[in-house]
């Protein structure tokens, strides 16, 4: 197993009152698979990624949770407790690339700071080949004219593809993808995905794409996992999720998606797309019950009251979903 994550909460203190972000989300990943985190914006997606990291705000807590990376335990409540595996056990793209580019640094200083860190003894002419060479894995032209910008002198889909070079230097056990696509028009997000892709398949490690695109996990994914308000709804392979969803937030999810060949009509106006009513929980008071019910089509009276546990969907021992209804099944 890559990665194997335990009951992580997190907690955070606003003038408000606490926000409990997440609450008890566990994940595993093997090596050389990619596990899709999705769920709609608030549900806690890049709160687990930040917390893997030790990269979550000052005013965010870890109350419980633990991370077992590349055979090594990690007690998530202590601060920074990964955070010597950053740039080498792990690697992260953010949705914005330039929050893992120093603006004031060429593409080249950058991708040499990485191989430094990882073999402080090597010299500088070896680290300087194989950063031209990263980057012309990722498909980066003119890699050697590249070294020498600045990040602001490449477009968003090129400073993507650095991030990915840099990741691949890292060589990390867990890669973890926070909307890597989202600010890139439907082909660059079909290039970025194909290396992200290439990178797990060069270098083994197990991959956590978060995104809220149904469309991207059933195309690139393994497994998936839904989060909704902070808590994982419902986990299996892609394959049997998709063929039958087991919560009923998941399959709303589906339903929201608008296939590429549906038909339109010529009056904008008149074409109808799927939403799930309502609104998220407030983070600070979680309701009873089960935390989808305000929102579910086919709840009953017990879900008001019951917090469901994991229960088995169909005959897949790996495919588990938190709705009563799952019970008799």
């Amino acid at each position: 197993m890559a990665i194997s994550l335990r009951n992580l909460s997190v907690d955070y203190s606003l003038s408000q009152g606490t926000a409990h972000a997440l609450r008890g989300v566990s994940l595993d990943i093997q090596k050389g698979e990619l596990l899709g985190l999705v769920g709609e914006s608030g549900s806690g997606k890049s709160t687990v990624a930040f917390a893997l990291m030790g990269l979550l705000a000052n005013n965010a807590k870890v109350t419980s949770g633990t991370a077992t990376i590349d055979g090594k335990s990690f007690d998530l409540t202590k601060r920074n407790a990964t955070a010597a595996l950053r740039g080498r056990g792990m690697a992260m793209i953010f949705q914005d690339p330039m929050l893992s580019l120093n603006p004031v640094f060429t593409i080249g200083t950058q991708l040499c700071e990485v191989l430094r860190r990882r073999a402080p003894n090597g010299d500088r002419k070896t680290r300087v080949a194989m950063a031209e060479d990263a980057l012309d894995k990722v498909k980066l032209s003119n890699p050697r004219r590249r070294m020498n910008q600045y990040p602001h002198e490449l477009s968003g889909g090129m400073r993507q593809r650095v991030v990915i070079a840099m990741a691949l230097l890292s060589e990390p056990a867990l890669l973890i993808a926070d909307e890597p696509t989202t600010a890139l028009d439907v082909t660059v997000e079909a290039q970025i995905m194909r290396e992200i892709i290439s990178l797990r398949d060069r270098i083994g490690c197990a991959v956590l794409l978060i995104t809220h695109s149904l469309g991207l996990v059933t195309e690139y994914c393994d497994k998936l996992s839904v989060l909704y308000a902070g808590e994982r709804l419902e986990s299996g392979t892609v394959r049997e999720v998709q063929r039958q969803p087991g919560h009923p937030y998941t399959r709303m999810l589906f339903d929201c998606e608008v296939p590429i060949d549906r038909e339109r009509h010529a009056d904008a106006s008149e074409n109808r797309f799927t939403v799930i009513s309502g609104d998220l929980p407030d983070p600070r008071r979680r309701p009873p019950g089960c935390i989808f019910n305000g929102r579910c089509d086919v709840s009953f009276d017990e879900c008001a009251t019951i917090n469901p546990d994991d229960y088995p969907v169909g005959n897949d021992a790996g495919h588990s979903a938190r709705c009563l209804r799952l019970r008799a099944s």
